[in-house]
């Protein structure tokens, strides 16, 4: 397992990185950690909403503008990309589902450079393995 991190500065970091392919799903996991609070889970997406996000995030690095929220299909657990104030991106989510005993709620400023890598590792999720079942 190779640590994807996408953002990292001296208070924050966000890793996504894909894990395996199965029936069409992708499961990814996701670690956050801003402000002294930490928390990772899985997020599974399927692959046809995989380009959908990959389209919404060719845009947002055109346009250094727009949004994005990537959902996980099993929980309420969500990661919201968008700028705000001037071209400043931020990272608002939930990592873990509300039914869960734990869970972390967060807001992030980040780089806007956060994009082509959470795109990247999108596609990743979805070629890597060509939906093979995990080791």
């Amino acid at each position: 397992m190779n640590d994807k991190i996408l953002y990292k500065d001296s208070v924050s970091l966000l890793s996504f990185e894909s894990l395996y392919c199965i029936g069409g799903y992708v499961t990814f996991e996701i670690l956050v950690s801003t402000s002294g609070f930490a928390g990772n889970c899985n997020f599974c997406i399927g692959e046809k909403i995989i380009q959908d996000y990959t389209n919404c995030l060719d845009t947002m690095i055109s346009l250094l503008d727009g949004e994005v929220i990537v959902r996980d299909c099993e929980s309420d657990a969500f990661l919201k990309f968008y700028f705000e104030n001037n071209m400043n991106l931020y990272v608002l989510g939930q990592i873990g589902g509300s039914h869960e005993d734990n869970m972390l709620k967060f807001k992030m400023k980040a780089d806007q450079t956060l994009l082509l890598g959470l795109k990247n590792s999108l596609l990743e999720g979805v070629s890597q393995s060509l939906c093979k079942p995990p080791n």
